[in-house]
């Protein structure tokens, strides 16, 4: 029922543009799924044959923001979408993706969940996506007590410097019981600047992955993320011996743990042997 409901809302732009006036644009809906390998990604489950180990990955986490969302016409030219203000998942260009709902172990964050994104584009024909991943550099220092939903979340939140977490991936493997973390942000953060006391003069490491999807139909594509490609590389089982690092990756330079990661969402990591290609966790179908 809630596939055809989302389904109808997708179309009823496009049956509808004989009526909008000129420059009222039309709706856009554009669905998102996670997965991991070739089965639906739901708090509560247990998945086998993940990572270089084929170990079992219980969900704790995963939460998403995105932001620069953008339209590709046919001859290549960009079109922003503009995202609805809608006082809980979107604001000011920025969206969060929610697929936790706190069963099971994912203790963290709502019940609620969010697996859409929404907003309006010029009319015309659109044959691909594209949008980073994280919160853009404008908003990435905000005071998390005052910011508006979804940059209220202070689980999502690192500090004034670094700013928010960009992704939340958690899970519980068989070799790492206390749980693997993949949390994307940016790292090597100054000081403030001179005459302030919160934020950050600029961060070495941006770390906001761009997501480019060819071929996306706007009518009836969805967007899926899938935890088994960005795990392909990893042993999600142990824990690199380095001092100061996390169990997972926290998205610093030193832990060679969040190599094979950011190689999948197309990011540069010193302990990559060579540059990484365009990101391959996230797809268009």
């Amino acid at each position: 029922m809630v596939s055809a409901h989302r389904r109808a809302v997708r179309l009823l732009p496009f049956a509808l543009l004989g009526v909008l006036g000129c420059g009222d644009g039309m709706e856009v809906v554009i669905p998102f799924e996670a997965r991991v390998g070739s089965e639906p990604f739901a708090c509560g489950r247990s998945y086998t044959g993940v990572g270089t180990t084929g170990t079992t990955y219980e969900p704790m986490d995963l939460r998403v923001y995105l932001h620069d969302v953008r339209l590709v016409t046919a001859e290549g030219a960009e079109v922003p979408l503009k995202l609805e203000q809608d006082g809980r998942w979107q604001t000011q260009g920025t969206a969060l993706l929610d697929f936790a709902d706190k069963t099971g172990l994912c203790t963290n964050g709502t019940e609620a969940t969010n697996l859409r994104i929404t907003g309006t584009a010029p009319e015309g024909v659109y044959t691909g996506l594209r949008f980073k991943l994280g919160v853009p550099e404008t908003q990435n220092h905000l005071d998390v007590s005052t910011a508006p939903s979804p940059l209220n979340d202070t689980s999502l939140y690192w500090s004034w410097r670094s700013g928010y977490l960009f992704t939340r991936i958690e899970g519980r493997t068989t070799g790492l019981p206390e749980g693997h973390v993949m949390h994307l942000g940016s790292t090597d953060c100054a000081p403030p600047p001179e005459g302030r006391t919160n934020g950050t003069a600029g961060c070495t490491f941006g770390n906001r992955p761009e997501v480019a999807l060819d071929s996306f139909d706007l009518a009836s594509g969805k967007v899926v993320l899938d935890l088994g490609a960005l795990f392909s590389g990893s042993n999600l089982d142990e824990n690199a011996e380095v001092p100061n690092t996390s169990v997972g990756c926290m998205s610093q330079q030193a832990d060679p743990d969040c190599a094979p990661m950011f190689g999948r969402m197309g990011l540069t990591h010193r302990s990559q042997e060579m540059a990484p290609g365009p990101q391959s966790f996230i797809k268009a179908e």
